[in-house]
């Protein structure tokens, strides 16, 4: 269903199977004080000419507002069944300002320690660390995903160089940005069909790929309560980027197929499970649905919805690098076919009922997963000129990963400005630092190795 106004400035849908499936699965983590898979992006940034602002923390909290006017979605609250916004008056934006947007005045604040640190929150919020001119997003994964996470910063630093007066936005006009469930934008039936029930069990199979699939080890038993959520950062140099590209190219494989190819080496090199050399690595090759939309629901506009979905596939341990990119590289270059996408309704409600029934996330899994964007220029602009006297607003660098609670880790990739970038997030119950920078190392070797690449940095 759509949006629909219930009352008087209150706006209201049913939240998709998607979102539900999603948000039960973070949600499992509020008796703990976390959000599993919550996503954060931090971007650091610098303003020249006459975009420098001495009173940068106000012109920040200003363009807060203003970007949620534009991207209403990320003031909406969620109920058990419903996604519900209330358009703000004067009074009320300011509230929803103080409860969302902090800023971080400890100057010994980081990204990592701030990861570590959040806690679960009924709308996106925004953090500003002015001692290093960063930026953090944090939303809950029901919210949106990887893509749609980069295209909301992009636009809140488009309202930073912009600097509205929220004050002077036609407030009341904003729901019709309110942005709607996949279900709804796939224009998917509410009862399935027989085709979309033989297409849901297709989709349910690939995850009879984890049995047998190995695992790092882990510290702590299954007993061992999370701790918070930390990240290893990796930038490889622009010339050792533009030779692993170039080394692709020739071989005719993308950089994200190598780059799976060499976190699966990474998890067989790591794995406590496998000593026999019997178990495979399966892991999720992971899709953006919003290519596959029709328009609008495939541009930046709707960012602040969950527009994503997943497959898994395994490798054996006795396929060589070589092979296992290729078969990476053939999965990725089919993309999405006709039946996975009619099947996401009904996918998402069956894992949603077989969830709820156990009660748990299943047994658990300790190998490194994959997530990635690419080309994160295509999401976030470098540069963008506001103003006069040659204003600018140039993005330095940015990082991706989400909250995890669980044994399971992921490996974040993406290209930002001729260089290849990795963030591969851990809890720290689980996991130490140094072995994680290990993970991380072996990943950057395979790559190197697998393409005949000898540089280094």
């Amino acid at each position: 269903m759509p949006w629909l106004e219930v009352s008087p400035s209150h706006w209201q849908r049913p939240l998709g199977a998607n979102e539900r499936m999603i948000k039960w699965i973070g949600d499992k983590a509020h008796a703990a004080g976390r959000e599993h898979w919550s996503i954060t992006v931090a971007c650091r940034f610098t303003l020249s000419g006459s975009l420098q602002d001495n009173k940068l923390e106000e012109r920040v909290r200003r363009a807060w507002m203003s970007f949620r006017f534009q991207h209403p979605s990320i003031a909406s609250i969620a109920g058990d069944d419903t996604a519900d916004y209330h358009v703000p008056d004067a009074k009320a934006l300011e509230q929803w300002a103080d409860e969302t947007l902090t800023v971080v005045s400890d100057p010994a604040a980081d990204t990592d320690s701030l990861l570590a640190s959040f806690k679960p929150t009924r709308y996106v919020t925004g953090h500003f660390l002015p001692h290093r001119n960063e930026f953090c997003l944090h939303a809950a994964h029901w919210r949106t995903d990887g893509y749609g996470a980069l295209q909301l910063v992009n636009a809140f630093l488009d309202a930073v160089a912009s600097d509205q007066d929220p004050a002077a936005l036609p407030w009341g006009e904003e729901h019709a940005r309110l942005v709607p469930s996949i279900e709804e934008a796939l224009e998917l039936p509410e009862k399935p069909t027989p085709e979309i029930q033989a297409a849901t069990a297709a989709c349910l199979r690939s995850g009879a790929l984890v049995a047998g699939s190995i695992g790092l080890p882990y510290q702590g038993d299954l007993n061992t309560k999370p701790g918070g959520t930390h990240s290893v950062r990796r930038s490889l140099s622009e010339s050792t980027t533009a030779s692993i590209l170039a080394a692709c190219d020739a071989r005719n494989i993308t950089p994200l197929s190598a780059v799976h190819a060499s976190l699966a080496a990474a998890n067989f090199a790591g794995s406590a499970s496998s000593a026999d050399g019997s178990g495979h690595y399966t892991s999720n090759m992971r899709f953006s649905l919003r290519p596959y939309l029709r328009e609008p629901f495939n541009s930046p506009q709707y960012a602040s919805a969950l527009y994503t979905g997943s497959f898994m596939s395994k490798v054996l341990p006795s396929s060589s690098w070589q092979e296992t990119a290729a078969q990476y590289n053939e999965l990725y270059a089919a993309g999405l076919n006709r039946e996975f996408l009619i099947a996401r309704r009904q996918f998402a409600t069956q894992v949603l009922e077989m969830l709820t029934r156990s009660g748990d996330l299943g047994p658990p899994r300790s190998e490194v997963d994959i997530s990635s964007v690419e080309d994160a220029e295509k999401l976030i602009r470098p540069l963008r000129h506001a103003g006069e006297e040659g204003g600018a607003l140039v993005v330095n660098d940015f990082s991706l990963g989400l909250e995890c609670i669980t044994r399971e880790t992921y490996l974040f990739y993406w290209t930002f400005k001729g260089k290849i970038e990795f963030n591969l997030v851990y809890n720290e119950a689980f996991y130490d630092r140094a072995f994680m920078e290990g993970i991380v190392d072996t990943i950057v070797e395979s790559l190197k190795k697998g393409l005949e690449v000898s540089n280094r940095g």
